[in-house]
């Protein structure tokens, strides 16, 4: 029977999965970055918006980016693999073998089925690294931002994680190679890079939602999406019934507030402290300035969510309370996001 264990992965606490994630990999390689810069450098801040009526409930937002790893990775030079699609024994053997080697692998899990977090709903696009395994034993040692240490998960229960087909959508047994050069690209020319991607994608207004599966499934993202939630959310109380509502306001509490969202306020004061950490390294006030109003975005994120937490049984009056601030964050994100092009405009040169 073989154990393998990398005992060189040293793994922190983090607020989200794919930048604590990125994080410790890039410790591993002998990089230090804090998990705002990963973060940010992997342009993470984003909005989208779902409604699904076969799913329960059939409401959901997001704020990251879906690529924040392969973000990362080009303006970092580094070179990065997504193998997804295999059988699990085949898409086992391989990270297995990248194990055997002492190579972290980063993988796609859904966090119901991993032993350790105790979760009562499905998320299939939870990131995790494992670090080991203990053929005796019949686990994996896995690396998670939502625990201290590293933890231990079954092989079965790994094989659901890794093969759930649950919201967001399949995991199909993914996982990431990465080439991580002993130099990486200079922080003074990534920085702007990645400042000006993502407040040029934010931006974006070109038509962003798309329907599927005969319309049952409206998906909007974006500058666009936060703008159709703000203009939809009092319909809600026409729309569907009390009890429904009751679980729309707790989920918007669990992905926005609760989750791996940086540490609460959807990824804004996560973003935010990304700017400020920018300020100093560039010698940008600018910067440190707007990341403050990033930071009072995600206080508001964070009031909205803790409102439908606390309220989630008087769904009026939650919803009339949570439409006055979903206009503020709408008002107040645009207008940051306009600035934060125009620094990264003029800090490129």
């Amino acid at each position: 029977m073989t154990r393998v264990f990398i005992e060189k992965y040293q793994h922190k606490r983090g607020g989200h999965c794919s930048s604590t994630a990125m994080r410790d990999l890039l410790e591993f390689y002998g990089h230090s970055f804090t998990e705002e810069m990963v973060f940010g450098l992997g342009c993470g801040i984003d909005f989208i918006y779902i409604k699904n009526k076969k799913i329960m409930p059939p409401v959901y937002i997001g704020g990251r980016v879906y690529d924040l790893e392969g973000n990362l990775c080009r303006n970092l030079g580094i070179e990065m693999e997504v193998i997804s699609g295999l059988p699990y024994p085949d898409a086992w053997l391989e990270v297995k073998k990248m194990l055997d080697s002492e190579i972290p692998a980063v993988v796609l899990a859904d966090v119901y089925f991993l032993d350790y977090l105790r979760a009562k709903v499905h998320f299939s696009s939870h990131r995790i690294v494992l670090v080991g395994y203990d053929d005796e034993k019949e686990i994996v040692y896995v690396a998670d931002n939502d625990r201290d240490s590293i933890q231990e998960c079954s092989f079965e229960n790994l094989r659901k994680a890794r093969n759930s087909s649950f919201f967001p959508g399949p995991a199909s047994n993914t996982f990431y190679r990465f080439s991580v050069p002993e130099k990486l690209m200079a922080l003074k020319d990534a920085i702007p890079k990645a400042l000006f991607w993502t407040a040029s994608n934010y931006l974006d207004e070109s038509p962003s939602t798309t329907k599927a599966n005969m319309d049952e499934v409206e998906i909007s993202r974006a500058i666009v999406g936060l703008e159709k939630l703000a203009r939809e959310m009092g319909n809600w109380k026409k729309e569907f019934d009390s009890q429904t509502i009751t679980q729309i306001l707790r989920n918007i509490y669990v992905s926005a507030e609760k989750g791996g969202t940086g540490y609460g306020g959807n990824f804004r004061r996560i973003y935010g402290r990304f700017l400020k950490e920018c300020s100093r390294i560039l010698g940008e006030s600018s910067l440190d300035s707007l990341g403050s109003e990033f930071v009072e975005i995600g206080n508001i994120w964070s009031e909205m969510c803790l409102t439908f937490k606390s309220l989630s049984q008087d769904g009026s009056n939650a919803i009339e309370m949570g439409e006055r601030m979903i206009l503020d964050i709408y008002e107040k994100e645009r207008e940051a996001f306009l600035k934060l092009k125009e620094s990264a405009s003029r800090i490129s040169g």
